[in-house]
């Protein structure tokens, strides 16, 4: 046994490292003295001074050895919790569930563990025969009519990062009350002994398992086509012939099904980054595997010079979002999540409209930290707008709440992910992409590119400026940083920013308002959820949003500017919001 004496670590991650070496053995024993051995004292403290937690979206963290960390050791303990509260919620019934995972390293292995806990414990399991992307997951959950599903995928995170999501039977993330209830159950699992599993052989030869692949990828593209072809007319594809797309997987899922959904709406001009297209855990080819990294598009804009492409795509390692970009006389313009969702939401309403399709009842789904165009343009289209906070599980349960009584056309997020359609109920990059693409076509039928389209809505709704900050700070004391950022933000008054004063601050943890007009402050009636979220509304209709990411140890701001509608002033616009972000910088941050 490792002695811990004289080990420099809390005395929480000593009991957490004697309990996994007696529960799990002499794998874990081993690592643990390899850290001593080494001196990283700090690193042990960080991976044993807590439990990973489980969150309302799941786990995400570093891969390794310790309870703080994502491992086959978290996994089964995830699952088996899962597996209880399946059985505890279904009882006497078929329960099953889909399981997918995404390229990174050891996700087919955390899979396979997740399946051998399921399959241990009576729960039917189909498991996905490759990387497939994550709103396929989602479909393939309401396709195959199961109860739940798994996915292994930890987005965009680096290399060394994996995580674990759970979705209902509505191929949703989980929400309440199952996501707290799950959590309850994964908490309580406290030795290896209540964790049930099976070995490799026998999982492969059960009745409860399943691979599956073929039938379902063929179901979606049907679905996606018919969604499409509400909005345009995918049969005539003479000038399709003439759109270049180039594109990049960044390594990721996409590869297996993003160009085989375009082919199958018709376009056959779809250039991709070789080099970016073999499904590589470590992500060796690309500076960043998130879009949302200018240097992520470094090659596929490369490609897209090389080929004149109309239009170019990155999406991230699961598919679930992507960005877009456009060569304006050879250079190029990426498009953030938040021009994209504009984009898309008025192409879509213009052509419900224009078709006769446009529900009586329709709604769109965004988020509170999505630019403020979605609802405009909603409304112009005398469509309903619902807010929910940050994550595309709360778009998917405000689906499940109005289905059958209401008809969702989009829903969108500003971190690059969008949704058309319900049959998949989570952002989906696929048909994204093949949307925006039709969306290029269209627009150049008459000669007009995005950024024309873009400056377009900018005209009719005033110029509209977003910006996000993301700060990480990591362990112990990085969780002690941004709390004490957090208060800052709730607690001090401060009278402006870059020459814009603070009318109000709304705390979603307190549920209160403060007017600093009228000097006030009272209780905030909303239905969103008690969230750890402060908004600063600002003079002007500016306004900055300031939380703790669900996922990451970092520190999100985002920064909303508004202005008129002269979009030849576009760069003096972007000019006095660079100058809010720094100014909070300045104040808040130091």
């Amino acid at each position: 046994m490792v002695d811990l004496t004289k080990v420099n670590i809390s005395e929480e991650a000593k009991k957490n490292i004697t309990l996994w070496i007696n529960e799990f053995g002499k794998e874990v024993e081993e690592e643990v003295s390899n850290l001593i051995n080494s001196g990283k004292y700090e690193e042990l403290e960080d991976r044993f001074y807590k439990r990973l937690e489980f969150g309302t979206g799941g786990m995400r963290g570093k891969m390794s050895i310790g309870t703080n960390r994502i491992n086959k050791f978290t996994i089964r303990i995830a699952t088996q919790g899962l597996a209880n509260y399946l059985k505890k919620s279904i009882p006497n019934g078929n329960i099953s569930c889909v399981i997918g995972y995404d390229t990174r390293k050891n996700s087919y292995e955390f899979a396979l563990e997740s399946a051998k806990v399921l399959v241990a414990n009576g729960i039917k399991c189909y498991l996905i025969k490759k990387p497939m992307p994550t709103p396929f997951i989602s479909f393939a959950i309401r396709y195959l009519k199961a109860s739940s599903g798994i996915i292994i995928t930890a987005s965009h995170n680096p290399a060394d990062y994996n995580g674990y999501k759970v979705y209902w039977n509505d191929g949703a993330q989980v929400v309440p009350p199952h996501d707290k209830a799950i959590i309850e159950e994964v908490y309580k699992i406290n030795s290896s002994k209540e964790i049930k599993t099976t070995q490799d052989n026998e999982l492969k030869n059960s009745e409860l398992f399943q691979e599956v692949l073929e039938e379902v990828k063929d179901a979606y593209q049907k679905v996606l086509k018919l969604n499409l072809g509400e909005l345009y007319n995918l049969e005539d594809t003479s000038f399709r012939d003439k759109i270049k797309i180039a594109y990049t997987p960044l390594h990721g899922t996409s590869i297996n099904l993003t160009i085989d959904a375009l082919n199958y709406i018709g376009f056959k001009n779809v250039f991709v980054v070789e080099e970016e297209t073999t499904t590589d855990g470590t992500f060796s080819a690309v500076p960043s595997p998130n879009p949302e990294d200018d240097k992520s598009f470094k090659r596929v804009i490369e490609l897209a010079k090389e080929v004149n492409a109309n239009v170019f795509f990155a999406s991230d390692p699961d598919a679930d979002r992507v960005r877009a970009g456009i060569l304006v006389k050879g250079q190029p313009i990426l498009f953030s999540g938040n021009q994209i969702a504009s984009m898309m939401l008025n192409w879509i309403l213009s052509k419900l409209t224009k078709n006769g399709n446009l529900p009586e009842n329709g709604f769109v789904v965004t988020t509170i930290v999505t630019t403020d165009l979605i609802r405009k343009i909603a409304n112009n289209y005398n469509i309903e707008t619902y807010l929910t906070l940050t994550g595309f599980k709360y778009i998917g349960e405000k689906i499940r709440q109005f289905e059958g009584k209401k008809k969702f056309i989009f829903g969108c997020e500003e971190s690059i992910g969008y949704l058309y359609g319900d049959d998949v109920r989570d952002k989906d990059s696929v048909i994204s992409t093949c949307l925006i693409s039709l969306m290029v076509e269209d627009l150049l039928k008459d000669g007009r590119t995005l950024q024309d389209y873009l400056m377009e809505i900018y005209k009719k709704y005033g110029v509209h400026i977003e910006s996000q900050l993301s700060i990480e700070f990591e362990g112990v004391e990085g969780v002690k940083k941004i709390e004490s950022i957090i208060d800052k933000v709730r607690n001090e008054k401060f009278e402006e920013f870059s020459g814009l004063k603070v009318i109000s601050r709304i705390d979603l943890k307190n549920k209160t308002i403060e007017d600093f007009k009228n000097n006030t402050k009272t209780d905030y009636k909303t239905d969103l959820p008690t969230a750890n979220t402060i908004i600063v509304n600002l003079e002007g209709g500016s306004k900055f949003i300031v939380r703790p990411s669900g996922t990451e140890p970092k520190i999100k701001i985002y920064f909303f500017s508004e202005f008129g509608t002269d979009v030849e002033n576009y760069n003096i616009y972007q000019e006095k919001h660079n100058e809010l972000v720094e100014d909070f910088k300045r104040k808040v941050i130091g």
